[in-house]
This record gives C-alpha cells, structure tokens and sequence, in this order.
C-alpha cells in the first residue's frame, strides 16, 4: 500500500504506539516499521497468530519473555576474543527468558488452545547447557565464579593467604613507628604510612608523601618479594580470568546460530504480546482480510481511543458491500468526516499488517492489494505546486490506481475551486471508480454531489450527525442519509452579523435552502428512530434478562418443592419400616415371653396410628399437594411368576413373589429374610429399577434364608447418614437373628470411625465391639456384637 497514504492516516503512529509496549528491541523495531503484508499466507499467518496472542493475553498469567538489550551485536567479531562481563548478562537474559517462556507453554491444554504460539515457542531453541554454564561461571554481581576452574580456585586462595599474610608482617612493622601508623596500599604493592620525621630512607622504599608531606607510603625492604610475589599471583588471577572468558566466549560464538534464532523467535512472540496487550487494554480484534464485505462493528481511530478522552469517543458503525462499494459523506465542518476517514483506512490497513483492529467481533475487511488517500493541505513550494494542483494530482493517482482490490479515501472532493467545475470533476471521478468497482469513502460540502448517489448505482450517501445547539458532532454515522452543510446556521452561532446572514440567506437559491432543511428534517427524524431503537433494544435486553430470571426462580421453587417432597416420602416410608419391623420384633417377642394377646393387639392398634399419620405425611408430600405436575411412571404389567418383583401396596414396600396365586388369590412373598402372605388384589407392578450409577452414597446390605454374616458400608456418607445406616443395619441383623454385624467405615481421616464406634458404644443392641480381623478388612471395620 502507498507510503505517503499510510502516513496521511497516521498508520506510523499506531505502530509506534504498539513497539511502545513490547520489551525487545528487536520486536520495537520490527513493530515500528509495520506494513500491510502484500503475501496472502503470510498475512493469515499473522492475523491467526494475532488471534491467539489476544485470547492468551486475556487469560491470567505471563506466557512470553524477552530481554531489554540486543543480543545480535555480540555474536560478531573472532571467536578467540573475549567478551566482557556485561555481554555474557546479555546472553544470560535471553537465555534466561527462553526458560521462563518455555516454562509457561508445558500445559497441554494451553497448548492444544493455541497451536500456533505453542509452535512458535517449540522453535524456541533449548539452549539449558549454555545458560548452566554461564552461571556457574559467574555470581550475582558478574564476577568470574571461584569455581569456574581448579587453576582460577588455587590462585586465588594463594593470593588471599598472601595478602593476608603480608598486611599482619606490615601491621607489626608499622607499629614500631608509632600509633598513627597502619597499613595501606599504594597501586598494587602494600605499604605502610609512616610519620617523615625521624624515618630512616634506608628502612624501605618510599612510594609517595602524603599531601601535607607529613607522612610517608613506605613498602619496607622485607616486605618486597612477598609485594612481587603478590603481583605474580594477581598476574596469574587475571590471565585464568581471561582464559575462562575467552572459552566461554567461543563456546557462545559458537552458539551464534542457535542463539540468533533463539532471539528472533522470541521477539516474534514478544511483538505478538505487545499487539495483544494494546488490544486487550482498548478492545481491538485480529481481522483476517477476506470476503466481500467491510464492516465495521463499534470501531474506533486508535490514536482517540488511546487520548485523554478516550471515553467520549463515539464507535463508527459502517457496512458496504457488493449493493455499494462507494460512500460518499456530506455535512458540515468539524462534523467528524475526516476521523470517520482515519478510522476506516486504519482498520484496513491494520488488518493487512496483522495487527489489532479496534472494533468489534463480527468486524469483516475485505483483501486488498492498494490504499490511496488525499487528506488535509498538500502544497508543495519547493515543486510549485498549490493546495488545488496538489490535490488533482492525488486524484490522478487515485483514478489510475482504481480498481476492485483498491481502497480510495478523499477528504473534501471538489474543493480549492470553482464550485461547478469542482462538482462536475468530483462526479466524474465518482463515476470513474465505481465503474471501476474501487472501495472507497469519500467526504464533500458540495450539494451537487449529494444527490449523485441517486443517480450512480453503487454509490452510497452518509452523513454524520450533528448538533446544531452546541455546534459539535455527535460522531454518529448515518447511512443512506447526506448531511447538510449548516453553513449559516453555524456563522450565526459564532456571532456573524445578523444583516449579512440575512443577505446571505436571501442570496442563497430556494432550492439549496429547502434541501438543506429537508436533510436537517430526515437527520433529525432519523436520529429520533436511531435512539428509539436502541432504546427498545435495551428494554428487549432487559426484558429478556428479567423473564430469564424469573424462569430460573420458578424452576428453583420446583427443585425445592421436589426436594422436600422426596424428604418427606423417604421419611415416611422410613418410619413405616420401622414400625412394621417392631411390630414384627413384638409379635416374636411376645411368642417367646408369653406376652398377652391384648397387650400385643394394643401395641399393634397403635402401630396402625402410627401408619395412619405417616401415610398423611406422604400425602402433604404428594406432587398435587406440592402443586408440581405428576411424574410420568412407566406402566408395566403385572408378573406373578415365581421370583418377579411385586410391590405390595397395604404395606408400601417391594418383594420377592415366592409362590401363588391360589384357588383364592393368595400368595407367598419374600422381603430379605421375612416371609410375607399377601392377596393377590394388594400387588401392583414394581418400580423399574433405575441405573445404580444414578444414585448417591448408600449402606448395602445382605441377607436371607439362612443368613450369611451382614454388613453396612458407610464409605462415602457423611457421619450423620452413616449413623442412621448403622441403626438400620442393626435393626435388621436382630431381626434376622444374627450375633455379629460387620460395619466398613474404612480408614481415611478417622472422624467416621470415631463416631461410629462412639455410637455402637451405648447402643441398646450391640453388646460388645472389636476391630476387624485381617481377613474382613482390619482396622477399616467394626465388628459389633449384638445382644
């Protein structure tokens, strides 16, 4: 696309902005130098990798690193030189950024989400053995590690004994010259400072006087061969140093290659955080170039959105497609057509860069292979060119550059001369590029040209609204629509003299005046439904919102009315069971102990009370009682074959049919361990089972004829359900006249343990307790013992 258009939509200074926020020079610089990417694949390749920045970046934690400095200069040069510290920080940075970003990219569901930057970070070159390396060699501070070699460790510890050795001899010297004299060093040799007066020059070598000449830096004689001896091991210090970076600094050059490609892959993703950073923060989307349609949902000009009042800034809806490629806007000055201009050349050009687009999802931007612009004032002295020859000359290009895959943006079409002529080039060009098939938006004050889309099929009229009260735009585009210039009425607001706007009104033909207050009429009008069909559509939303809320409180009413409903009924049929297991424990009670008939007959009658109100409890907890519709319950036929499930309805429990019917309808049945007669009129069909995998926790329990040794398991219930179970479990196992009862509460925390056996402890039936043997499952049972 043109250089010199792309500057004139100010297309440098959003690329600016983005290398603001990347971190490497590298991505600053290949982000400042941004330009729509003429190769298709590359393109996609691009706005796909864009895509997955922005959703990443959306999503919590860092997921790209890079180092603030340059890392290419320093692979250059001999490999037999060394590098200085600093450099090899440089490397460590990289190196180090590498790490983290590869560290960020191991989960592989991240990955799957976003391939093509989980690929780009796999290119990232595995460079561990280098980055190890360069820190065992150096500290914290960037010295030469004492350990980076046996020879650097041996000289180094010589020189310290030597040292240290040599300022005690010179501390003891010294202190023969008085209590003002200590030890010190003078360049690289250690002397002592001594008092001039009295001091003997044959006592040692003075180096230097003090500043008053009162004291002297004197290295005494005794002292000069462990000074050299000193100065040969600081020599041999220095030249390990050096060895350890010239091989250190080979190795890296070696590296070039690795190291090269490690760089530029990270700034790759490191300018793909950048753009996704400044999209996140104003709201941009990656648009992949395509289709037959531009259209722009809520979009902004990026260098608005990112001032200081950036939250006044009014979205551009705007849509041509193959009905008209060709927008022509009208309306008056400071009326917004010009940012309407920007923000439609920057979108396509950002979109063709791989960039950030500011606008909504469902945004579409056609391919395109040229951007053309004529924006603001191109006189040009030094060519001899005026405002109106610099313009023809932009519209010369323009109508030569025309075509199907070609983006047209000209502000003011028709100015800088006679207004005929002016309208009259104007709609040639206009013709021109339409028949051309071009894109393009197209602003003018001329009245003559408004009425061309009427006449110029593929040329769509629009307009800006504005506000005449306070004579600023309200920035909302108006399709189909063309804009009065509002000329007069905006010199009359600035205080124009009232009698030469009346002339001028006088002046002007009644046809321009009644067009100028029929588009004022159609703007308003138009404004008016605008806002009255936003505003329904608010209340649609809000309806909507409301009904959805009122829908999710009603379906919560039928969950709790459900709820309690299947409470009451497993708490009535739970006190039947019960009831009817006493009355059975009675009944046997009383054979054995001889109880009398009335006082059984007594407790039986009260048994049936009991029935009686637990019966109306099931009832208040019926579906019609709870005011929830009846639950569908598929209908099967009633088997009376041997060993088909029957549900018995006086009772309200399910059973085994056992033999029957008889001549006279009875039948035998059997529940667990108990043996039931019933009549054949009392059954109804079972239940249907339903999908063990559907319900919750649960006890199980064993039992029959002859009954095999019954267990509760209570993992998985909560301590209270699993002491309700225990009681349940109890219950039957005296009835089935068992000694023991086996209770699996496995080991986990304890609590559950705890409470059980704390519960078996004073329990009425349970005469004693134990732990389990090995073989029934160890200290995850209870074995109690019943009475």
């Amino acid at each position: 696309m043109h250089p010199h258009s792309l500057e004139l939509i100010e297309f440098p200074r959003v690329t600016e902005a983005l290398a603001a926020r990347a971190t490497s020079p590298r991505a600053r610089v290949s982000l400042s130098a941004s330009a729509p990417l003429a190769d298709s694949a590359a393109r996609a390749d691009s706005c796909r990798r864009l895509a997955e920045a922005i959703r990443r970046q959306r999503e919590p934690g860092a997921w790209s690193f890079a180092a603030t400095s340059e890392l290419g200069a320093l692979l250059e040069g001999d490999a037999r030189d060394a590098l200085e510290p600093e450099a090899f920080a440089i490397v460590a940075d990289w190196l180090d950024a590498a790490s983290r970003t590869r560290s960020a990219w191991t989960d592989e569901s991240r990955r799957e989400r976003f391939p093509d930057l989980a690929r780009r970070v796999d290119s990232v070159p595995d460079l561990s053995a280098l980055r190890e390396r360069i820190a065992a060699t150096f500290d914290a501070d960037g010295h030469v590690r004492d350990s980076a070699s046996s020879a650097l460790a041996r000289a180094r510890k010589g020189l310290a004994e030597g040292e240290r050795s040599l300022h005690r001899q010179l501390e003891r010297w010294a202190a023969a010259h008085g209590p003002e004299s200590y030890v010190t060093r003078a360049g690289d040799r250690f002397v002592a400072l001594v008092p001039a007066a009295g001091f003997s020059r044959r006592q040692g070598i003075v180096h230097d006087t003090s500043n008053s000449g009162q004291s002297l830096f004197v290295e005494p004689l005794e002292a000069c061969e462990a000074n050299n001896r000193l100065l040969e091991l600081r020599a041999e210090t220095a030249e390990e140093e050096r060895r350890i970076l010239r091989e250190l600094a080979a190795l890296v050059r070696d590296t070039a290659p690795a190291l090269e490609l490690l760089e530029r892959e990270l700034a790759v993703l490191d300018a793909a955080r950048a753009c996704a950073t400044w999209a996140v923060e104003l709201g941009g989307e990656a648009i992949a170039p395509g289709g037959d349609r531009l259209r722009l949902i809520r979009a902004r000009h990026p260098l608005l959105a990112m001032g200081e009042r950036r939250d006044d800034v009014v979205p551009l809806d705007l849509e041509l497609g193959p009905e008209g490629r060709l927008l022509l806007v009208s309306g008056p000055n400071m009326g917004g057509k010009t940012v309407l201009l920007k923000t439609v050349g920057l979108a396509v050009a950002l979109a063709h860069a791989g960039l950030p687009v500011l606008a909504a999802e469902g945004s579409a931007i056609p391919e395109l292979d040229e951007l053309r612009a004529d924006l603001g004032d191109e006189q040009s002295v030094d060519q001899g060119l005026s405002t109106f020859a610099a313009h023809l000359l932009a519209l010369k290009a323009m109508a030569e550059a025309a075509g199907p895959r070609t983006l047209l943006l000209a502000d003011e079409l028709g100015a800088g001369t006679d207004p005929e002529e002016g309208a009259a080039l104007g709609r040639a060009l206009l013709e021109h590029v339409v028949a051309r098939g071009s894109w393009g938006v197209v602003t003018t004050h001329l009245g003559s040209l408004k009425r061309v889309a009427s006449d110029v099929p593929g040329l769509v009229n629009g307009s800006l609204e504005f506000d005449l009260e306070t004579l600023t735009s309200r920035y909302r585009f108006l399709r189909g629509v063309p804009g009065a210039s509002h000329a007069l009425d905006v010199a009359g607001r600035l205080g124009f003299p009232a009698a030469l706007l009346a002339r001028a009104r006088a002046l002007t033909p009644e046809e321009t005046r009644a067009l100028e207050r029929l588009l004022a009429e159609v703007t308003d009008t138009l404004g008016a439904a605008n806002a009255e069909r936003e505003s329904l559509a608010r209340a649609k939303v809000e309806a909507e919102r409301a009904a959805a809320s009122h829908l999710e409180a009603a379906e919560e009413v039928k969950r709790a009315l459900a709820g309690l409903k299947r409470r009451l009924t497993a708490e009535s049929e739970a006190l039947l069971s019960r009831a009817r297991e006493l009355w059975q424990t009675v009944q046997r009670e009383a054979k054995k102990r001889d109880k009398s008939r009335a006082d059984a007959d007594a407790l039986r009658d009260g048994l049936r009370d009991l029935e009686r109100d637990a019966d109306q409890l099931q009832a208040a907890a019926s579906p019609a009682a709870l005011g929830l519709p009846e639950p569908v319950v598929e209908q099967r036929p009633l088997s009376l074959e041997p060993g088909s499930r029957v549900r018995v309805t006086d009772l309200g429990f399910e059973a085994t049919l056992v033999s029957g019917p008889d001549a006279e309808g009875r039948v035998q049945l059997r529940r667990g361990s108990f043996s039931i007669q019933s009549h054949v009129s009392r059954l109804s069909p079972a239940a249907p089972e339903r999908a063990s995998a559907a319900r919750g926790p649960a006890a199980r329990y064993a039992s029959s004829d002859e009954p095999p040794p019954l267990e509760a398991d209570l993992r998985g219930l909560e301590v209270a359900e699993a002491l309700g179970a225990v009681d349940h479990a109890l219950d039957r196992a005296v009835l089935s006249g068992l000694h023991e009862l086996r209770i699996i509460h496995g080991i986990g925390t304890g609590a559950l343990r705890v409470a059980v056996q704390r519960h078996l402890k004073g329990h009425p039936q349970v005469e004693s307790q134990r732990w389990g043997e090995g073989h029934e499952g160890g200290r995850g049972v209870t074995v109690a013992r019943l009475r």
